[in-house]
């Protein structure tokens, strides 16, 4: 086989793109906290003449949200409620007026559904604020009942709400906040803590026994969980070229006419405005059983695996040279390497070397 010069024949296999590191979507399920100003959910029911009966109802579940994060700045952009199914501890509720009347009321569980009905929920990536307005809160499960009389209005009737036939619900009010703490970092991936802070307000009237009877609901909930957002390193040689001055360009490119594509002399661990030819392959000895070849990596060692591939036509592909033929005894020559590499190809038919990307 007879050396051709390595001028003539380098060449580069095209490398990835490389991915922006804004606006990464990722999915989330968070989990009602059990803290003293959260998801206590204050339940007010208003007949006429009689005094208002109040109770709180405590939240427990987990909702899924649906985030946009950008892991530069760790600002989140959306948060839409995929789904959300939580429940509500039982209350009653009661009250009484002398030679007027009274209520006693008792609950079951209540189950609520949040839900994001015009995705999607967007939120300022500067303070992590929302419009709740943008989130429902429905009371969609569970029961109400007991009896009121109210005399002067002719009233004694047994009350038996059915949230599931007729839910209560309304938008949230005010602004929520959604707050990302990082918590684990690797190359690939980001870690945070999210809590999502939602004010809830509903407020429906109900007709019993032919009287209108308002029943609201406010407080606010907070819900909390990890969401990983997965990260596209950006691509080393892009790193590179802008590094250098080249932003934009490509590893096919020969951006100072050299004759030596951008991608080799990155890989070989070079600055763009290096010489390269020291470290190209160079012909060396050639003797009845194999001609050889050299390579004299920089002394920082290569940015990149390099590739030595063989073939007998130029325009036809090539095919990587065995592991035993090269002195690191592995081929693609690993990143990091310096220093002296032999090449030993068998003689027997003419044909070319080359060096690429693998």
């Amino acid at each position: 086989m007879n050396p051709v010069t390595s001028r003539a024949l380098l060449s580069l296999l095209v490398l990835s793109s490389s991915s922006s590191l804004v606006a990464i979507p990722t999915t989330a399920t968070l989990t009602a906290v059990n803290e003293q100003d959260f998801n206590r959910i204050t339940l007010e029911f208003e007949p006429p003449v009689l005094p208002t009966g109040r109770d709180t109802t405590r939240l427990s579940g987990s909702i899924e949200v649906l985030l946009e994060i950008d892991p530069v700045t760790d600002q989140v952009s959306e948060m839409t409620i995929l789904d959300g199914d939580v429940q509500g501890s039982a209350v009653e509720l009661s009250g009484s007026t002398f030679l007027i009347g009274s209520y006693d009321l008792e609950s079951s569980t209540l189950g609520a559904t949040l839900d994001t009905p015009l995705p999607p929920g967007i939120v300022d990536p500067a303070t992590g604020a929302f419009d709740s307005s943008q989130h429902t809160f429905t009371v969609s499960s569970g029961t109400l009942g007991g009896n009121i009389s109210i005399g002067l209005l002719g009233i004694n009737e047994n009350l038996d709400f059915d949230f599931t036939t007729e839910p209560v619900g309304g938008t949230g009010l005010g602004t929520g906040f959604v707050t990302l703490t990082p918590t684990t970092i690797t190359p690939t991936s980001k870690t945070y803590n999210v809590d999502v802070q939602l004010p809830i307000a509903v407020d429906q009237v109900f007709e019993a026994a032919g009287v209108e009877v308002p029943i609201r609901a406010e407080g606010a909930a907070k819900l909390s969980g990890p969401a990983t957002v997965e990260i596209t390193p950006e691509d080393p040689f892009t790193l590179w070229a802008t590094a250098n001055g080249i932003s934009g360009a490509t590893p096919l490119e020969d951006s100072n006419e050299d004759g030596v594509s951008n991608g080799i002399q990155w890989a070989l661990g070079l600055n763009a405005s290096e010489n390269p030819f020291p470290h190209l392959l160079q012909p060396g000895e050639v003797n009845a059983a194999t001609v050889a070849f050299s390579l004299s990596l920089p002394k920082g060692g290569t940015a990149s695996a390099l590739l030595v591939t063989t073939g007998s036509d130029p325009l036809q592909p090539f095919s990587p040279l065995g592991p035993a033929f090269i002195s690191t005894g592995r081929n693609p020559i690993p990143a990091g390497t310096s220093g002296d590499v032999r090449i030993r190809i068998p003689r027997g038919q003419r044909g070319f070397i080359r060096l690429s990307t693998p």
